[in-house]
Protein backbone atom coordinates (compact mmCIF):
# COMPACT_ATOMS: atom_id res chain seq x y z
CA UNK A 1 0.00 0.00 0.00
CA UNK A 2 1.40 3.38 -0.99
CA UNK A 3 0.72 6.35 1.27
CA UNK A 4 1.22 9.99 0.35
CA UNK A 5 2.04 12.41 3.16
CA UNK A 6 1.83 16.09 2.26
CA UNK A 7 3.74 18.51 4.48
CA UNK A 8 4.63 22.19 4.41
CA UNK A 9 8.22 23.21 3.73
CA UNK A 10 9.01 23.96 7.38
CA UNK A 11 7.70 20.56 8.50
CA UNK A 12 9.54 18.75 5.73
CA UNK A 13 12.81 20.32 6.85
CA UNK A 14 12.16 19.30 10.46
CA UNK A 15 11.34 15.71 9.46
CA UNK A 16 14.29 15.46 7.10
CA UNK A 17 16.66 16.59 9.84
CA UNK A 18 15.18 14.30 12.50
CA UNK A 19 14.75 11.01 10.62
CA UNK A 20 18.03 9.08 10.98
CA UNK A 21 19.79 8.17 7.75
CA UNK A 22 19.70 4.48 8.74
CA UNK A 23 15.90 4.58 9.11
CA UNK A 24 13.68 3.02 6.43
CA UNK A 25 11.77 6.33 6.38
CA UNK A 26 14.86 8.25 5.28
CA UNK A 27 14.52 6.87 1.75
CA UNK A 28 10.90 8.03 1.55
CA UNK A 29 11.82 11.52 2.67
CA UNK A 30 14.66 11.63 0.16
CA UNK A 31 12.19 10.75 -2.64
CA UNK A 32 9.73 13.50 -1.68
CA UNK A 33 8.63 15.76 -4.50
CA UNK A 34 7.94 19.47 -4.19
CA UNK A 35 4.33 20.56 -4.53
CA UNK A 36 2.86 24.00 -4.95
CA UNK A 37 -0.77 24.92 -5.32
CA UNK A 38 -3.29 27.57 -4.41
CA UNK A 39 -6.56 26.99 -2.57
CA UNK A 40 -8.97 29.90 -2.35
CA UNK A 41 -6.11 32.29 -3.07
CA UNK A 42 -3.88 30.82 -0.35
CA UNK A 43 -0.57 29.54 -1.69
CA UNK A 44 0.73 26.20 -0.33
CA UNK A 45 4.31 25.10 -0.83
CA UNK A 46 5.50 21.81 0.51
CA UNK A 47 6.43 18.25 -0.26
CA UNK A 48 4.63 15.04 -1.10
CA UNK A 49 6.29 12.08 0.61
CA UNK A 50 5.44 8.72 -1.01
CA UNK A 51 5.94 5.88 1.45
CA UNK A 52 4.77 2.51 2.65
CA UNK A 53 2.99 1.99 5.96
CA UNK A 54 6.17 1.19 7.89
CA UNK A 55 7.85 4.37 6.67
CA UNK A 56 4.71 6.41 7.35
CA UNK A 57 4.53 5.17 10.95
CA UNK A 58 8.18 6.12 11.50
CA UNK A 59 7.51 9.57 10.07
CA UNK A 60 4.46 9.84 12.33
CA UNK A 61 6.56 8.95 15.37
CA UNK A 62 9.16 11.58 14.48
CA UNK A 63 6.43 14.17 13.82
CA UNK A 64 4.93 13.54 17.26
CA UNK A 65 8.23 14.70 18.76
CA UNK A 66 9.22 17.58 16.46
CA UNK A 67 6.02 18.93 14.91
CA UNK A 68 2.94 17.45 16.61
CA UNK A 69 0.58 19.82 14.79
CA UNK A 70 0.90 17.71 11.60
CA UNK A 71 0.27 14.32 13.24
CA UNK A 72 -3.49 14.36 12.46
CA UNK A 73 -2.69 14.85 8.76
CA UNK A 74 -0.22 11.96 8.79
CA UNK A 75 -2.67 9.72 10.66
CA UNK A 76 -5.34 10.56 8.07
CA UNK A 77 -2.93 9.75 5.19
CA UNK A 78 -2.17 6.38 6.80
CA UNK A 79 -5.88 5.65 7.23
CA UNK A 80 -6.63 6.57 3.61
CA UNK A 81 -3.61 4.65 2.29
Amino acid sequence: MEIFIKVALRHYDLLRNRVPSASPAHEAIAKATPIEHSVSGVQFEGYNIPCNETQARIILDVARRCCPEITPDIEEAIKLG
